[in-house]
């Protein structure tokens, strides 16, 4: 019995090529095909809205492997947009109606931004930043004008203001809630973020719901509904993503908020593995069903999805992280921070670091620190620890900066 197989892999971004180079690690001979549909070796895409931006680095800085990766590990890469899935006859179809059969499929189609929707004529007007074509337009459009308003005021919104601020640009970010970065952020350290962004000179706009938007030559009148007007040459939306799973509406494929995993990353059809932002898992820590979209659930969650498909049985157990880079200051996070007892701080100022830990039944659940770069990345990387290991805590210790979190962990 020949025991090759042919995998596919549909989208390119980092859960794909994770997924790809775990896969080889295990599985020496078996084909490996990746479709893309970008004219651009596989990316990191956290420098778009930071260092790119800022011309602090080049595109091929930021590639996920060197151009030789797909040689080197025998992957086949194809700039091909898929068009439909056939799961009961197990293949693929192409733009160009050529089918690709398969015999193990992951799918890594990751997220999409939400549209801002205004005016039709306007509607048109507005940038968006996903991927690196997206990042070229704005860097390239930035640099013709002075003023520039971001509706959304979450961490995609947020970096591209630090960014184009730091470009001596004049930024107006609109945020329709009554504070920035959600309710997944402690409303103290959103207050912080948002004094750091002020005191650069960008204007914060809370509780603000457009009414109207006017163009008038080359330049934008947006009119909120509490009759404030902003004046701007530039509109970049930043209101969120969805999962990209418009190829799977009307297919087997459970879909619920993305593409329903377990803790295996296997879908509702055999043979189907879902890993990165599309991706609505089973979570046995928390025991729900999560869908994250990070830098590294997208490398973790490929990594675990390789090895499942190359027939090692593997549960995701990462515990979230995420991070923000905005002005000198870091923002992290880990864990979930929505269903908890109380809450610790630790620490009074960002210079230090300020770190808040969600507590539930003595535990951490999740944590938030914001302080210069370096200052809280250590205590947060002790908290996933301790909310991995399900550790019960000493409270007096997280809200004493006189004593070290270590001694936590050999408990």
């Amino acid at each position: 019995m020949n025991s090759l197989k042919k995998i596919l892999i549909i989208g390119s971004g980092q859960a794909a090529i994770y997924a790809a180079s775990e896969f080889r690690k295990n599985d020496k001979y078996s084909s490996i095909t990746i479709f893309g549909n970008e004219n651009h070796h596989p990316y990191e895409r956290p420098p778009l809205s930071k260092e790119f931006l800022m011309d602090k680095k080049k595109k091929d800085e930021f590639l996920f492997f060197s151009k030789n990766f797909f040689d080197d590990h025998n992957v086949c890469f194809i700039n091909k947009k898929i068009d439909s899935v056939d799961f009961k006859n197990k293949y693929l179809i192409s733009f160009d109606n050529k089918k690709y059969f398969y015999d193990k499929l992951l799918i890594t189609t990751g997220s999409t931004n939400r549209k801002v929707e205004i005016d039709k004529e306007i509607d048109n007007e507005i940038y968006y930043l996903r991927n690196l074509d997206e990042a070229n337009k704005i860097k390239k459009k930035a640099s013709e004008v002075n003023n520039i308003a971001i509706i959304g005021g979450g961490f995609i919104g947020l970096e591209i203001a630090s960014s184009l601020n730091q470009q001596n640009k004049s930024v107006n970010v609109i945020e329709i809630s009554n504070q920035l970065m959600g309710r997944i952020i402690p409303s103290p350290i959103a207050n912080l973020v948002k004094a750091e962004h002020e005191k650069n000179g960008n204007k914060i706009h809370l509780d603000s719901k457009i009414k109207s938007i006017e163009k008038i030559n080359d330049a934008f009148k947006i009119l909120l509904e509490n009759d404030h007007i902003i004046e701007t040459e530039m509109i970049i939306g930043g209101i969120g993503s969805i999962p990209t799973t418009d190829l799977f509406n009307n297919s087997d494929l459970e879909l619920k908020n993305g593409i329903l995993t377990n803790k295996y990353n296997q879908t509702s059809v055999e043979n189907v593995y879902a890993a990165g932002d599309v991706s609505n898992f089973y979570h046995p820590l928390y025991k729900k069903n999560i869908r994250l979209e990070s830098y590294q659930h997208a490398q973790n969650q490929g990594i675990n999805a390789g090895k499942n498909i190359a027939g090692i049985k593997s549960e995701y157990l990462s515990v979230p992280w995420m991070w923000s880079d905005q002005f000198d200051l870091n923002l992290q996070l880990t864990g979930l921070c929505d269903d908890y007892h109380e809450i610790i701080e630790r620490g009074v100022d960002t210079e230090n670091g300020i770190i808040h830990f969600f507590i539930k039944d003595d535990k951490i659940v999740g944590a938030c620190g914001l302080g210069l770069v370096g200052k809280v990345g250590r205590d947060i990387r002790i908290a996933s620890k301790l909310i991995e290991k399900q550790t019960i805590i000493d409270k007096k210790i997280l809200s004493d900066l006189n004593q070290k979190l270590n001694p936590l962990l050999k408990k």
